[in-house]
């Protein structure tokens, strides 16, 4: 009798700290505005991966996917008040917050991903980090490489840029992304990404512009049918975590999560780039009957050229501006 009290005390014992072990993950939640098959949720996980290799096991990374808790401003806000601990965001909406971001999608700025590694990787990425930290408590553990953005149409034949004009397409809420739209002649309506489908599907847009990738990955050529590569301009995506949350892990994980986002970030390039832009473009073509074509880069350069000073001075980040070609050696 006594053994068999000995044992289950010690049945009891093992089973708390199995518990005790399961319970001491600490939950991590993870907002997107992108749906869970989306080509850059690879990122994240490869990043979950990392910590949890580093940590032994200690985080428990709960996804919320295709904007269930809102916005990418809304989840922002989350972040700020330390009710959503991160989020896989993009640049088109931070000059809302801290005005440089806008130097980085200007045309021709950052004319190639080398220089997109050297800048948004660099001290000038940093320094870009350090200004939205401050501005809004949310810090910034790595730039992730997206790609150049090109326009997606439902029934409109486009081969010249005069083919464009009056086109009525979705755009960021980005007074950047805005001009550089009405610059090519369109009509942009901003819209929440979450809403991009129906609203090209029910006529509100004709279309929307994004990177390749995403295209096939969020299922737009359900709903669109023509692509026109304008590279009009260059997005990076955000890996973020709330100040409030990075706060309360333990000291010794807290240069783990900089150290698992910079690894992931590189192991994730191949993903991206004219490579992947590529591949994309012949399956939309192959496999779902898109029509692409590619505007005249020598046309849009004249178009763009007086337009991106004249732009940066009016928002006043011309002198950021010329901190990167400086970088750059431009």
């Amino acid at each position: 009798m006594r053994r068999l009290m000995f044992c289950f005390a010690m049945f009891s014992v093992m089973a708390f700290c199995v518990v005790s072990a399961v319970q001491a993950k600490t939950l991590v939640r993870v907002g997107s505005i992108q749906s869970e098959s989306f080509y850059m949720n690879k990122y994240m996980e490869k990043f979950f991966e990392i910590v949890n290799a580093k940590t032994n096991d200690a985080y428990d990374f709960k996804m919320f996917y295709s904007s269930v808790l809102g916005s990418e401003e809304s989840m922002l806000e989350q972040l700020q008040m330390g009710t959503l601990d991160m989020q896989f965001g993009y640049s088109a909406i931070r000059p809302n917050y801290v005005k440089e971001f806008e130097a980085i999608g200007l045309p021709g700025v950052l004319a190639s991903f080398d220089e997109v590694h050297t800048v948004m990787n660099g001290p000038i990425g940093q320094e870009l980090a350090d200004m939205f930290l401050e501005k809004t408590g949310v810090r910034i553990l790595w730039f992730v490489d997206q790609a150049y953005r090109n326009i997606w149409l439902k029934d409109k034949e486009v081969n010249s840029l005069a083919d464009l004009k009056g086109i009525k397409i979705r755009s960021p809420n980005s007074p950047l992304y805005i001009k550089i739209l009405q610059t090519l002649g369109m009509n942009p309506t901003p819209l929440p990404f979450g809403e991009i489908y129906t609203a090209v599907q029910t006529g509100v847009v004709s279309g929307h512009e994004q990177e390749d990738p995403g295209v096939i990955s969020m299922k737009f050529y359900e709903i669109e049918n023509r692509g026109v590569v304008s590279h009009h301009v260059y997005q990076t995506a955000i890996w973020e975590i709330s100040d409030i949350f990075y706060k309360k892990l333990p000291k010794e994980h807290q240069p783990i999560f900089y150290e698992a986002a910079e690894e992931a970030g590189i192991w994730f390039r191949p993903f991206t780039g004219e490579g992947a832009e590529k591949k994309a473009q012949q399956e939309l073509i192959e496999k779902h009957g898109f029509k692409i074509t590619a505007l005249d880069q020598g046309e849009l350069n004249a178009l763009f050229t007086p337009m991106v000073d004249e732009y940066a001075k009016e928002r006043g980040i011309y002198e950021f501006v010329q901190k990167i070609r400086k970088e750059l050696g431009k």
